[in-house]
């Protein structure tokens, strides 16, 4: 390989290599492999931007045609504009409608739930990216497990390969549909209609649903989830209400100075000061003449409130308790979502005691239950939290922090009820990407822009939200990818590397060869984002049916569906992440139930693919 092709070759597998690594955020590796593709030089002149050692320097107008490929690509403007149609469909309450039809029809069997959870969720994804499809439906299975006594960790697995299997039905069922179907675009090739792959992306969905009913569901686990860590004794903790009188020795001293740090049987977790919550650090705040603090404590703390110089307990009475003004403190689970304002923060940074005014008794990830020692923890995507503090505080905590309740079926907040009226907006939105994108009358990116424009308009969503509902970090990532794909194609990579394989595998049939690339993706989408192996493999998919002088549409529908054929390892795809600490699962779960999911998707894709995309 010439000096350039092998450096993209490195630094494609040290991105690689960092998004299997996971300790550095994915869209943060992605933005420093593009930095290096625009300053590295080759020859005294940067290598992406103004040539490299094959191609003559460029000059400003091919300079700029190079970037607008990357950051204009219709991919990432597609996958944008979908986020907000998403989200419209979710906060004029349609998604949940779905939900609460899957309550009416699901029952009481295992069996009759599983089969009314197929048929609710991929029916959904014909509208909905599958990553709304589980964050709604979540707290919904958790309900109905409540209900009916049925363990969480017998759906939850399913919910998200449901809504793997429901995202290949169209093209807007999951980002990496739409990523494919850009490069396409990008290469000058007939993009994808929007229900192009409906046909095989059916048999895909069939297989896994007789799977799961009929072989899976024998594999999976009947666990616990984090509630279950609380022990009786802890369920017995109450939240009392004082107020330090004007004469206390409290007065002008911080909560490490008085008694109240030494007792054992309560703690303070909130500072009220004239109405308001308290936002200082309860470790430098001050205390002063009819501060209201609020304790958590056990039944003997409460009693022993009278002991405590300074304090009136409001209705005080000798037994501690009939009359003091206390309330039984609440249990919640809940889940960080992918938009949650908390990801990526540590309870210390957010000070959370202080600003909800809620304990967190532990948190669960990746199989792990933890009670200790988690204040320093960075929160991710798909952390379940047990949260502790009166029933006022949880419904602060859930309509304004992003965290999904899993303890019961939360009702929109007051704010967002309204929007329900605007459905039919949302729903007109969705008919015009259905519609108009099915005909190949418009470009889908102007068609995803006008209906992304028409819910803003109509309503739907508030300025603000329009921004959130966009998950940035996607987007980046899908950005850093498709750098390394141009770099690939530019230098030649490409070509070298097609060649070489073709030299291994050129006397096999095509069909094989087809086998072995759709092998290949879902390897790569077991270990990687969806969305990087989706931007990555695309284009050599197109290199490999030119060169083999066949139609590459087969070897790109392999990609296409292979990167979303990942159900064996949790970190392949981002609907695993949410379910796993919900279901209280652990990684040997998914490997045993989704192992011959994986073998099946492919044995299936192997044989039908050139069914529907003859070469």
């Amino acid at each position: 390989m010439p000096p350039d092709q092998l450096f993209v070759c490195i630094l494609v597998l040290v991105t690689v290599a960092m998004f299997i690594w996971e300790k550095v955020s994915p869209d943060i590796v992605s933005m420093c492999a593009l930095f290096l593709l625009l300053v590295v030089p080759f020859k005294d002149h940067a290598f992406l931007l103004g040539g490299n050692a094959i191609l003559m320097p460029l000059d400003k107008a091919q300079k700029a045609s190079i970037m607008a490929n990357i950051f204009a690509n219709n991919a990432v403007l597609t996958v944008a504009f979908m986020f907000i149609v998403g989200t419209a469909l979710e906060r004029t309450g349609l998604a949940e409608s779905f939900g609460r039809w899957f309550e009416k029809i699901a029952g009481r069997k295992e069996w009759q739930a599983m089969l009314a959870l197929a048929c609710v969720t991929i029916g959904l994804h014909f509208f909905i990216n599958n990553t709304t499809v589980v964050l709604v439906f979540i707290p919904v299975v958790m309900g109905l497990c409540r209900r009916t006594g049925m363990a969480p960790s017998r759906f939850l697995i399913p919910l998200s390969y449901l809504a793997i299997a429901g995202g290949m039905l169209t093209m807007i069922g999951t980002s990496t549909n739409m990523v494919v179907n850009g490069i396409v675009q990008q290469k000058g090739l007939r993009p994808f209609t929007m229900f192009e792959i409906t046909g095989l992306g059916s048999v895909m969905a069939v297989g896994t649903v007789t799977y799961l009913m009929f072989f899976g569901r024998k594999l999976l686990p009947t666990r616990v989830c984090l509630a279950t860590l609380l022990d009786s004794e802890a369920e017995r903790e109450f939240l009392t209400a004082a107020i330090v009188s004007d004469d206390s020795p409290l007065v002008g001293k911080t909560l490490a100075e008085t008694s109240l740090a030494q007792r054992r049987d309560m703690r303070v977790i909130e500072i009220r000061r004239s109405g308001n919550r308290v936002d200082v650090p309860l470790n430098e705040l001050r205390f002063e003449p009819g501060d209201r603090v609020i304790l958590k404590s056990r039944l003997s703390g409460v009693r022993g409130l009278n002991d405590v110089e300074g304090i009136d307990v409001a209705a005080k009475s000798e037994f501690g308790l009939s009359y003091v003004q206390t309330e039984k403190a609440v249990v919640t689970e809940g889940m960080l979502g992918p938009k949650s304002k908390l990801v990526g923060k540590t309870l210390r940074d957010i000070g959370f005691r202080q600003q909800f005014g809620i304990i967190i008794i532990a948190v669960h990830r990746q199989g792990a239950n933890l009670r200790d020692s988690f204040e320093s923890l960075k929160l991710e995507v798909g952390d379940t939290l047990l949260f502790e503090g009166s029933a006022e505080r949880m419904k602060d905590l859930f309509r304004d922090s992003d965290v999904l309740n899993l303890s019961e079926n939360q009702p929109r907040s007051e704010k967002t009820a309204h929007r329900h009226k605007r459905a039919w907006v949302a729903l007109l939105g969705l008919a015009l990407v259905m519609i108009i994108g099915a005909r190949d009358i418009l470009p889908f990116e102007w068609v995803a822009l006008g209906a992304a424009l028409l819910v803003t308009l109509g309503g739907c969503l508030k300025s603000n939200e329009i921004y959130q509902a966009i998950d940035w970090r996607i987007l980046i990532m899908i950005l850093g990818t498709l750098a390394l794909g141009e770099a690939l194609d530019r230098t030649g990579a490409s070509k070298t590397i097609v060649h070489a394989l073709m030299g291994v595998v050129g006397t096999w049939d095509k069909r094989l060869i087809l086998s072995a690339v759709l092998l290949l993706t879902i390897v790569f989408t077991e270990l990687l984002s969806n969305n990087a192996v989706a931007a990555l493999l695309a284009p050599f998919a197109i290199q490999l049916g030119v060169d083999m002088g066949v139609d590459p549409r087969p070897f790109i529908v392999a990609v296409m569906f292979g990167a979303s054929i990942g159900f064996a390892i949790p970190a392949g795809y981002q609907t695993h992440m949410m379910v796993y600490s919900a279901g209280g699962y652990r990684f040997g779960d998914f490997i045993r139930a989704g192992v011959p999911l994986d073998i099946l998707c492919w044995v299936l894709g192997s044989v039908f693919i050139p069914v529907f995309f003859p070469f």
